[in-house]
This record gives C-alpha cells, sequence and structure tokens, in this order.
C-alpha cells in the first residue's frame, strides 16, 4: 500500500508540474536590462544595467475602457484593445471563434499570433514589435516601406503584417485598411510608445533608423557558424520526443480548445505555418527554438540540438501557399541559401540536392548562389510585380 500511495504521489506531482507549467514565452526581469554598456549613435553612453524597455500595461487599459474610466481617445483604447487581443486570441478575436457579430478572417483551427509574436510582441528574441513601426513605416504617413526581395515589392507595416498573417497565420488575411488592420497598427504603436508614461521604448534614439538595430532582442541572430552546420531531423525527431512532445503534441499537432483556440500552438498541419512562412528555414526557426524553447527552460536545448529539432519540424506535413511558386522568380541568386527548394523557383544549373538546401551544410549554396556561374544563367529580370497583392488578385 505504501508503494502504491508513493506511485499515486509522483503521478500527482508530475501531472501538476505539467499543468502549471506555462507554455507561452515569458519575459525575464532581466530581459529589459542592457546586458551590457551600449553606444547610441548620438554618443550617449547607456551603461550595463539600464532599463531600455516597459512594457504597456494592458490589463489597466482594459479595466479603465470597461468602466470609462479612461482618460484619453477611447476610440483608440478600444482599438489598441482590439489589437492586443488580436494577437494574443487570434481565433476568438478574427477567427470562427469570433463573438462581435463579424465574420471572421480566418476559416478552420488557427494559431495566436503570440504562439511566436510573444506576449503580444513585448519579450526580446521572440519576434518583438519592438522597432516594426519604426522600420517599416506606414505609406499614410508616406513611408515607402521596406524592399522584399522574395516577391519584388516594398512593404510597410500594414503590408509586412498582411503577409505574416497569410503565410504564418493559418493562414489569416487582414485587409490593408480593415479594422482589425487598424487595430493591430495601433498595438505596434504602444508596444513601442506606451500606453501611459513610463512605458514603451524608453529611449528616442531607438525609435530611430539610426539606431533601431541597436534595440535588445528586436532580431533574432543567426547561430554565428550555421551556414556550415547540418540539421539531422531523425535525431531532431528524438530530442522532439524527450524536450517537446508534452505541450506540442504527437507530430506538432499542438493542443486544442474549441472555446479558447489553440492552448499550445501546432507545429504542422493546417493551423500551423505555410511552406512559406519563414521559421520553416530551419537556420531562422533553429535560432528562435533556441533562445525561447522549451518555455520553461529556455536555452536548455544547444545550438545543434536545436537545429535538428526544427528539422524534425519542417519535415512534418503543412499547407503550401500559391504565391510561394513565385518567390524570386524575377532573380533565382537572390533566393536565401537555406529556402527549401519546394519554395520559390530554383536557379537553373543549380548543383546541390533538394536534401542539402534543406537541412545544411548551405555555405557552399551560398558561395554558388553569389557566384558569376549562378547569374550567368539566371541572369535578373525587371520584376513584374508593381503592386501589392491579395489571395484574389494574380500576382504575375
Amino acid at each position: 500500500m505504501n508503494t502504491l500511495k508513493k506511485l499515486y504521489c509522483v503521478v500527482l506531482l508530475f501531472f501538476a508540474a505539467t499543468a502549471l507549467a506555462d507554455p507561452r514565452i515569458q519575459a525575464r526581469p532581466a530581459d529589459y536590462l542592457l546586458s551590457g554598456s551600449l553606444v547610441l549613435s548620438s554618443g550617449q553612453v547607456l551603461p550595463a544595467g539600464t532599463r531600455w524597455y516597459q512594457a504597456p500595461d494592458i490589463e489597466r487599459l482594459k479595466h479603465e475602457v470597461a468602466d470609462a474610466s479612461f482618460r484619453g481617445d477611447l476610440t483608440e483604447a478600444r482599438r489598441i484593445v482590439f489589437g492586443y487581443d488580436l494577437i494574443t486570441n487570434t481565433y476568438a478575436t478574427i477567427g470562427e471563434g469570433r463573438q462581435d457579430g463579424q465574420p471572421p478572417l480566418a476559416q478552420g483551427k488557427i494559431m495566436n499570433c503570440s504562439s511566436c509574436h510573444a506576449q503580444g510582441g513585448t519579450v526580446p528574441f521572440a519576434y518583438a514589435f519592438f522597432r516594426t513601426l519604426s522600420f517599416f513605416g506606414l505609406r499614410e504617413q508616406g513611408d515607402k516601406g521596406v524592399y522584399f526581395e522574395g516577391l519584388a515589392y516594398h512593404r510597410d507595416a500594414r503590408t509586412r503584417a498582411r503577409d505574416c498573417g497569410r503565410e504564418c497565420g493559418g493562414p489569416v488575411m487582414l485587409t490593408d485598411n480593415s479594422y482589425e488592420m487598424d487595430g493591430l497598427i495601433s498595438w505596434l504603436k504602444v508596444v513601442r510608445d506606451g500606453i501611459y508614461p513610463g512605458e514603451g521604448l524608453l529611449f528616442d534614439a531607438f525609435k530611430h533608423k539610426a539606431d533601431q538595430a541597436k534595440i535588445p532582442g528586436a532580431q533574432i541572430p543567426l547561430f554565428p557558424k550555421v551556414m556550415e552546420m547540418t540539421s539531422d531531423p531523425l535525431s531532431g525527431k528524438s530530442i522532439y520526443d524527450t524536450h517537446c512532445l508534452r505541450c506540442h503534441e504527437a507530430k506538432g499537432a499542438g493542443q486544442w480548445s474549441d472555446s479558447r483556440g489553440y492552448l499550445v500552438p501546432p507545429l504542422a498541419g493546417k493551423g500551423s505555418f505555410s511552406q512559406a512562412g519563414g521559421p520553416l528555414m530551419i537556420p531562422v526557426g533553429a535560432a528562435f527554438i533556441h533562445r525561447n524553447m522549451p518555455p520553461d527552460n529556455p536555452g536548455l536545448l544547444s545550438q545543434q540540438e536545436a537545429l535538428d529539432v526544427m528539422g524534425y519540424v519542417a519535415s512534418l506535413p503543412r499547407p503550401s501557399v500559391w504565391w510561394q511558386d513565385y518567390f524570386h522568380r524575377h532573380n533565382p541568386c537572390a533566393r536565401p541559401a537555406y529556402l527549401p527548394l519546394h519554395v520559390g523557383t530554383v536557379p537553373r544549373e543549380f548543383p546541390f540536392s533538394k536534401q542539402q538546401a534543406q537541412f545544411g551544410p548551405w555555405q557552399a549554396i551560398s558561395d554558388w548562389l553569389s557566384s558569376d556561374a549562378c547569374k550567368a544563367s539566371n541572369p535578373a529580370i525587371p520584376a513584374a510585380l508593381e503592386w501589392d497583392f491579395t489571395t484574389l488578385t494574380p500576382i504575375w
């Protein structure tokens, strides 16, 4: 009997620990403190330990909107709340779980945007939104946007968000000037600027192009020697079963609730990234995994283990999108070395296998793509795409 009691207690402790483990990526107290001194373009030196960011108090705003005590533009405040909910509770806000009487913008099971953009895009090294508005700009404010080589057009913050939803969200289609997109843009503004005094980026220099790249964790750097590394998906499957299966389920199915949507995001299937999703490029996804997974012990996996796990995840079935065939059609030699060959135009005379293009090593591929041999066989042509496109209009 004592043995059974002990076993029962062990089982209870196991399930309690599993239930209490928060699957969401969380910011740690030190994340918003500089780990070393930082020199701004003005010459100002920010010493190590300086606090550079304070997340907006969205819960306070929600309370003040609910009881009409917010001292400010209440209409804009409601847009901010909607934008936050769109990111953190996507299925219930714009999916088939929508409760506001408006038609859903996506069909079936879709994952939350915060599956990648952790805590509404406020966690460093987790696809944060710190610089999104400043970097891409807004066309209504006269900004041209940033040139996207893959499809040869400029993207401002609205079109960048639209493309992210189409390729990574299930897909989700936010039209550029919709209420839903306006809400998302309002949330991006407060991630950068805050809602109340003392929030957002605490140094104005970070809001300008000269210092945007210095924002800690605004980007996720690839492993220094990743181009010489190789991903082993078979090893990745074993690592996945040990460290990832308990949350993401078998074959990356995720955990679904009919009332709340995905509690843990799927890593494969219709509700996950399409084949065109950026994180499906193994070095890109591996950098995210190494920094953030598992959420209760980030950094547990070595760089090689993260690369192997991402290789397994990238091998799982997922939907394609029709426009992925057009990536780099105008300039095949400009494709990333680690872009799988089933996405985009493959250069003529490409001398590497499908296996190597997806799983590495990638350095030789990168060297060939930048070589005269590639350019001679694949001369760049003027891009036929002159305007942004929607899923209803051809792009070529």
